[in-house]
């Protein structure tokens, strides 16, 4: 993956060995995606150019008049480990915030830099007025965090982006992968914007007692528009606008590690500004933001962020330095992240009450259990309807009821399609067969694809991933669901496909994904990325299969799900901004299709719809001979065949009953092409 994209793209700081193998690739993504950076930069640079308002904090206005204050919420996302850190250790990530983007005199961040004029305030009022202390915690597998998973992190918990910073703790981010943190970047998707941070390097005490808390500084200098001092490498002899188009950041060639003395570049007279936030020195190294940053950072909070620091705000979130926070009363609340289930399909609750509550009562009518103390229940509805959750939360000191009327709608499981399935996108309707695109942000998803060279016939599915933006955004192509009892022969998965990266240090996914619950537990059957997804060469142009491109392929064995009524499989595409990915011939339930089983000699032969309910078409080379079709049965008995004398000729396949079926084309007795043929 890559750790930098624009626009929600991954900001990471990784640990000196990782990121010296692992360096960001943010000026490869901006050489290739000019015009979806620049409308974000545009406004950044207009209103560089009218300057920073002088609009602030009221109780501020008579000594800095530019201070910004910017409330913050802290989700501590963990599964009972030592993640769940402390209110002490998250009070001290928010100190050290302060100490350097306001330069405190006698604190490590009291550098040769700038006082930002910005200061972050753990919220002291909810999004609807009531008391807190800035902090949720939610229990939850999701701590072993996976960066295309941000989305879900913010349907556990989520607060307005528009008036708080949104910081999330987490136990892991991509499995050890080395990765401390990211950031989105302004003008991403509301619902995605924050940061995510590993919780031993957030604050300096507790489990983040070794470090110095910088990696938030830096994710946080992310967040207001920050691009790192390396940006681009050295640039041009411009270095107001190439680079990280800051002017008192000296061009960087690469990330610094530790805490070197060096003049990188050639192009200036001045070292390295290894002190800088902005790169990838050690904690200890660092101290300075410059005039430049500074203004940067208030530009964007003036044009891409300009509601979260008003005196509004500063109001009704508690950051005022005049508000008393009182003793916060306990506050329940919880979430599902599925609240339409079938029945018998088990119902995790998860529970983000506030103010350090200590005992809770759970009543669930209808379902079983129809009550919990447990912190997280699960409960099961056998009985179709629509059902309403009670939580109460108890402390030492106060009680609260939340109850959501109406929360949980629970239906039949539907008996899926009988099997077997196939699917080769060589119908011009898209989605056929039932199969539905899942396209949550609207944007770049799966379409039909006849540009390229098909692994067999003219069509496959493909996504575009070079020219979407919105790293970390899944898109899936959805198959209706199968009654697998249906299922007398192979169950299996087969499909093909065909992807390239544009540059070799990072990648799209791919992972196919199974439920039998009706969405509420998916279970991943395959996943790749990197050089086991890639079959064709690394490119900055869009890659098109050819001639010459090796599909592969893969099967999967579908026997756990042999008893299963309603099974859904789906295929989902996690977008970094690599190259065009396609599938084809999808088949469940039917005979490996492996590579070299299909005559690959015949690519300048189509023969399509496959399946087929009525009408076979198949097209022939411009200068045909004499082609013939035979089609055989699974026992290779020929069932049918035809003399081919047009080059566009329509085969009517009425007589043959439902199933599996083979065909060869021979041309002067030769054989062209050779495959399966599915008839409905």
């Amino acid at each position: 993956m890559k750790i930098l994209a624009f626009l929600m793209a991954l900001f990471a700081v990784t640990d000196v060995a990782a990121q010296q193998s692992e360096p960001c690739y943010f000026d490869v993504y901006q050489r290739s995606h000019r015009e979806q950076i620049a409308a974000t930069e545009r406004k950044i640079q207009q209103q560089l150019q009218l300057g920073a308002p002088n609009q602030t904090n009221a109780m501020h206005a008579s000594h800095l008049p530019n201070l910004k204050i910017i409330p913050v919420v802290v989700h501590v996302i963990h599964n009972g480990g030592t993640e769940n850190i402390s209110n002490a250790q998250i009070q001290s990530q928010i100190d050290i915030l302060n100490e350097d983007f306001r330069r405190k005199a006698g604190s490590p961040g009291f550098g040769n830099g700038v006082d930002a004029e910005i200061e972050f305030c753990l919220a002291k009022k909810t999004p609807d007025g009531k008391c807190t202390n800035g902090i949720v915690r939610i229990q939850s597998t999701l701590t072993n965090h996976q960066t295309f998973q941000r989305s879900m992190l913010k349907q556990l918990s989520y607060w307005d982006n528009t008036r708080y910073l949104n910081m999330y703790v987490v136990k892991d981010i991509n499995s050890g992968s080395g990765i401390l943190g990211y950031s989105s970047f302004p003008g991403g998707p509301p619902d995605e914007d924050g940061i995510v941070v590993r919780h031993s390097y957030f604050g300096n005490t507790g489990t983040a007692s070794g470090g110095l808390g910088r990696t938030t500084t830096h994710e946080i200098g992310h967040w207001f528009g920050l691009y790192h001092t390396f940006q681009n490498g050295c640039g041009g002899a411009d270095t107001c606008n190439s680079g990280d188009n800051i002017c008192d950041t000296p061009p960087v060639t690469a990330p610094n590690f530790g805490c070197p003395n060096i003049n990188s570049c050639t192009n200036d007279s001045y070292p390295d500004q290894v002190a800088n936030y902005l790169d990838y020195t050690d904690d200890a190294c660092k101290s300075i933001f410059t005039l430049g940053q500074k203004n940067r950072m208030h530009a964007v909070l003036a044009s891409l962020r300009k509601d979260i620091w008003t005196q509004w705000n500063i109001d009704s979130t508690g950051c005022d330095s005049g508000f008393v926070s009182p003793t916060c009363k306990v506050i329940a609340d919880f979430m599902s992240l599925n609240q339409n289930v079938c029945t018998d399909g088990g119902v995790t609750f998860y529970n983000r009450s506030q103010n350090d509550p200590t005992s809770f009562i759970w009543l669930f009518p209808g379902g079983t259990p129809s009550s919990s103390t447990a912190t997280n229940p699960v409960v099961n509805y056998s009985t179709p309807g629509i059902y309403s959750i009670t939580l109460i939360a108890n402390n030492v000191s106060s009680s609260d009821t939340l109850t959501l009327t109406n929360y949980i709608n629970v239906t039949l499981q539907p008996v899926g399609q009988g099997l077997p399935f196939y699917e080769d996108f060589e119908n011009t309707m898209f989605p056929d067969k039932g199969i539905i695109v899942d396209n949550p942000d609207n944007g770049i998803t799966w379409q039909r694809d006849t540009q390229a060279k098909a692994f067999a016939g003219g069509g496959s599915a493909k996504i575009n991933n070079l020219i979407n933006t919105n790293y970390g955004q899944s898109d899936a192509l959805v198959l209706p669901a199968f009654d697998f009892t249906s299922l007398g022969g192979d169950a299996s998965l087969y499909f093909y496909w065909a992807y390239a990266r544009s540059d070799a240090n990072y990648s799209d996914d791919l992972t196919v994904l199974a439920t039998s619950d009706c969405g509420v537990t998916w279970n991943t059957l395959f996943n790749k990325s990197g050089a086991s997804l890639a079959t064709g060469p690394t490119q900055t142009t869009p890659y098109i299969p050819d001639n010459t491109t090796v599909w592969k392929t893969t099967r999967i064995n579908l026997g756990a799900y042999a008893s299963k009524k309603s099974v859904i499989i789906k295929f989902v595409n996690t977008t970094d901004g690599g190259n065009n990915l396609y599938l084809d011939n999808i088949s469940v339930g039917l005979w490996s299709l492996r590579v070299g089983e299909e005559n690959m000699m015949g690519n300048d032969i189509r023969i399509y719809p496959n399946p087929v309910k009525e009408i076979l078409t198949i097209e022939l080379p411009a200068n045909s001979e004499q082609y013939s079709l035979d089609i055989s049965d699974m026992m290779g008995r020929i069932v049918y065949s035809q003399i081919l004398k047009a080059n566009k000729e329509n085969v009517n396949m009425h007589e043959l009953r439902q199933g599996l079926y083979f065909y060869k084309i021979m041309n002067m007795g030769k054989i062209e092409k050779t495959g399966k043929l599915f008839k409905q």
